[in-house]
């Protein structure tokens, strides 16, 4: 699961990145099968942390960086819903997209560090 997991994250980045070259640079939108594939990738990605998280759970592991990594998700998800919105400002495209950077940038660095306990 650990595998699959890591490469769904990977995909969901590059589409993020493909979908944010498109409305900075071509200020074009994904047609209904990139959306789509974003929606799949998004339950894979989800579905797959889960079920690599439930052995942790089993062994009663602190797990504060998944809480973390889940609202980081659901901030990138807003903001990038936010962004890549057809009626969305340029402005607003720009500051989505970097609010949902952010946020991915903080979920792969709290993947790499797994602090055991930072509250």
């Amino acid at each position: 699961m650990k595998h699959l997991h890591m490469l769904m994250a990977l995909i969901t980045i590059g589409l993020f990145l493909w979908q944010s070259y498109l409305v900075l640079s071509k200020n074009k939108r994904f047609d209904k099968k990139g959306k789509i594939a974003t929606h799949i990738v998004y339950a894979l990605l989800i579905v797959s942390g889960a079920m690599a998280v439930m052995p942790l759970l089993a062994a009663h592991v602190p797990l504060q960086w998944v809480v973390a990594k889940i609202v980081l998700l659901i901030a990138a998800i807003s903001a990038s819903i936010k962004a890549f919105k057809p009626a969305a400002s340029t402005a607003q495209s720009k500051t989505g997209i970097l609010i949902a950077l952010c946020a991915y940038i903080g979920i792969v660095v709290l993947a790499f560090i797994k602090p055991d306990n930072f509250i």
